[in-house]
Parts: structure tokens; C-alpha cells; sequence
């Protein structure tokens, strides 16, 4: 079984700023900021997990509803996608990952 995972794009570089990250494209020189609940689902991507535990991990530590958080991530990869900042990635399910 496999299931679609996410990770930066080769030349995009992230840099956490205090509570914030800020994501640099270095083709346009565009800036791009993402607060705590944003870095923590990226950070979680780039280990490898697919959506769906991002979004339990993000419920295990953050105080937000299970719907938002499920918004907010379609909303995020809908963007990072859109502007080249994230790449698809057709993964294997490990069960013993996580």
C-alpha cells in the first residue's frame, strides 16, 4: 500500500526565526513565513508522514479541532504546492513508523 507524502522542494530553504519559519525561494527571491502549527506540519512532512498523521500529531500537541487542523493543512500544501515550495512523493506506508 502506498500513500502520497510531501518534502520540500530540492533548492527551497527553511529557516526557523524564533516562533516563526521563513521559507526562501531562491528562483523568484520570494519570502515566505508560516507560524508554529504551520513549521510543525512541515517539520512532520519532511520526516516522511503522510497527511493523515500529520494531522494526529498536530492534534497531540496543539489544543485545535480535528477540522481545522484538517483544513489548515489542505490549505497549506494547496499553497506550498502552488508556488514550488513542496514536491509529491509516492511513499510506502510503514506501520512501524510512528
Amino acid at each position: 500500500m502506498s500513500q502520497v507524502s510531501y518534502q520540500l522542494a530540492e533548492d527551497v530553504l527553511f529557516q526557523k526565526v524564533a516562533e516563526e519559519t521563513v521559507i526562501l525561494e531562491p528562483e523568484t527571491g520570494e519570502y515566505y513565513t508560516l507560524n508554529a502549527i504551520a513549521t510543525f506540519m512541515v517539520e512532520q512532512l519532511q520526516q516522511g508522514y503522510a497527511k493523515s498523521k500529520v494531522i494526529d500529531l498536530v492534534l497531540e500537541k496543539y489544543q485545535v479541532s480535528k477540522a481545522e487542523v484538517s483544513q489548515d493543512i489542505e490549505e497549506l500544501l494547496a499553497q506550498m504546492l502552488k508556488q514550488g515550495l513542496l514536491v509529491s512523493v509516492d511513499s510506502k506506508v510503514d506501520s512501524n513508523h510512528g
